[in-house]
């Protein structure tokens, strides 16, 4: 399975400062992903991080690469992607639409699941 991960840096768990909290998205969708044997999907190849952490920037490398759908994207959780789907709602739904399946990693389970184009 194939699958890339979106990370909130903005995003604070409880009381924590925003570096810790991301930091802990980090483990838990890293964890996630080898234990489910997903392989990140690396879309440019000159990226830092094999992760995402801007919605705009994933959405324009999907659009540019024509990589066709891919099997998941990897979430914390939904609360972390929810101000960009709550401002941007057409460009949420765009994204989704590269994905077979929206995972959060905190659920642990597909919470959306989109049919092939």
């Amino acid at each position: 399975m194939r699958g890339i991960v979106l990370l909130n840096p903005n995003y604070k768990i409880g009381d924590l400062h925003t570096d810790e909290s991301l930091a802990i998205q980090k483990i838990v969708t890293d964890r996630y992903m080898e234990e489910n044997n997903i392989s990140p999907v690396i879309l440019n190849p000159y990226q830092i991080h094999p992760f995402y952490t801007i919605p705009h920037e994933l959405l324009s490398n999907l659009q540019s690469k024509k990589t066709g759908q891919i099997d998941c994207l990897v979430l914390h959780s939904l609360e972390t992607i929810e101000r960009f789907n709550y401002i941007y709602p057409e460009k949420w739904y765009e994204l989704c639409g590269y994905f077979k399946g929206i995972i959060s990693v905190t659920t642990q389970t597909p919470v959306r699941k989109y049919e092939a184009k």
